[in-house]
C-alpha cells in the first residue's frame, strides 16, 4: 500500500508543476485547467471502472465535498 501511495504523490507531485507552469502562462485558465484534469480523470475512471461504478465514484466524491465543507465550518479550525 506504501508504494501506491508513494506513486499517488508522485505523480501529483508532477501534474502539481505542470498546472502551476500553465497558470504562471494565464491565470485565469484556472478553470479550463481544471476542466482538462477532470475530463482526464473520468476517462480514465470510465476505461476503468465502467460507466456506473464512475458515476458512482464520483457521486461518492462529490457528496464528501459537501461533508468535508460542513465539518470546515463546525470547527472552524485556525492555520497558526
Amino acid at each position: 500500500m506504501d508504494q501506491k501511495v508513494q506513486k499517488i504523490s508522485e505523480i501529483m507531485g508532477q501534474l502539481e508543476k505542470f498546472v502551476t507552469n500553465e497558470l504562471k502562462k494565464n491565470p485565469e485558465d484556472a478553470i479550463l485547467v481544471a476542466s482538462a484534469l477532470l475530463a482526464v480523470t473520468r476517462n480514465l475512471y470510465v476505461s476503468t471502472l465502467g460507466v456506473e461504478n464512475t458515476a458512482r465514484m464520483f457521486e461518492t466524491v462529490a457528496e464528501s465535498f459537501v461533508l468535508t465543507e460542513e465539518l470546515v465550518q463546525s470547527f472552524k479550525p485556525t492555520i497558526h
